[in-house]
């Protein structure tokens, strides 16, 4: 099966927001019961970044809350780390809560924030987890030898890998290890990074990642899948050898930031389907639909 697009793309625009913003992506998902929420990243008119809760029946339909769920100004002791904005959420059901991994931005760079919620009505920010540069981080949905688990992206002068930590409490974290490299000479090149909360199945951990390109003075954003040992996840057992989504359309060529596709969730129903939700040129949210057994099948192709 091939990745399908949602024939009425994008789902939500700058529009469908009930306040005054430049535009929403970049947004973490997670069913509840029956009902889709979307986690949004809204770029407000200064230009930083907060994150807006969008509610759906039915996975493409939705409708934006009436005013943001978490700001900068929420942070308290750590705003300095975020007074920039807020940004890209991705979500994990982990204990009966919901753990969102988002990036605070600031004069410090870039760095990986934790917050809890139950209900996403109300959220606890737990702090910050990495220190600067990092972003691209989502936790595991379970522990794993006794450990939590996350991945994330830091950077390192030219250096642009995902690494793979533990903890035993969700606020420090140690055992750092390399998880993957970008692939030289490949549409992945540049820099690589988690998209997606990871998610298991019968052959190991499920997760989306974006690669990046550069042509010229610009880049160009892609989604590829990756497989992770269910026992060992810092262990990599497979990969798709193609991204399996590319900017073709016009709303995912033509944008603030043009020729990109970024996801920060998916969701998995229950007959098998997976919806990606995915930022077309970082202006809007869009669908598309595959199914697990298109994305293990890209992940053993050599």
């Amino acid at each position: 099966m091939e990745i399908t697009r949602y024939k009425n793309n994008p789902v939500l625009t700058a529009n469908d927001v009930s306040f005054c913003v430049n535009s929403i992506f970049n947004a973490g998902a997670v069913k509840i019961e029956n009902e889709y929420l979307l986690l949004c990243r809204v770029e407000m008119p200064n230009g930083r970044s907060s994150l807006l809760t969008a509610r759906g029946a039915d996975g493409k339909s939705f409708k934006p809350e009436l005013k943001p769920l978490l700001t900068p100004e929420q942070h308290g002791p750590c705003k300095e780390f975020v007074e920039w904005g807020v940004e890209d959420p991705r979500i994990t059901p982990l204990e009966g809560k919901y753990y969102i991994t988002y990036t605070g931005y600031s004069k410090y760079k870039p760095l990986v924030m934790l917050a809890e919620t139950d209900n996403f009505r109300d959220v606890n920010i737990l702090g910050p987890i990495t220190v600067p540069s990092n972003k691209d981080a989502a936790i595991f949905p379970e522990k794993i030898g006794g450990y939590y688990w996350k991945i994330d992206r830091p950077t390192a002068e030219e250096r642009h890998d995902m690494w793979i930590s533990r903890s035993p409490d969700l606020l420090h974290w140690g055992h750092f290890r390399v998880l993957q490299e970008p692939e030289s000479g490949s549409w992945e090149q540049d820099k690589i990074g988690l998209s997606s909360q990871p998610v298991k199945t019968d052959e190991g951990w499920l997760m989306l990642y974006h690669g990046v390109r550069g042509f010229g003075i610009s880049s160009i954003y892609k989604l590829g899948v990756m497989l992770l040992d269910p026992e060992k996840p810092w262990k990599v057992i497979g990969k798709s050898r193609y991204p399996i989504l590319s900017p073709q359309l016009d709303y995912e060529r033509v944008g603030d930031v043009c020729n990109v596709v970024f996801s920060c969730g998916w969701i998995f129903e229950n007959d098998g389907e997976v919806k990606i939700y995915y930022s077309g040129a970082d202006t809007n949210i869009c669908l598309a639909t595959t199914t697990v057994d298109d994305l293990l099948a890209r992940c053993r192709d050599k």
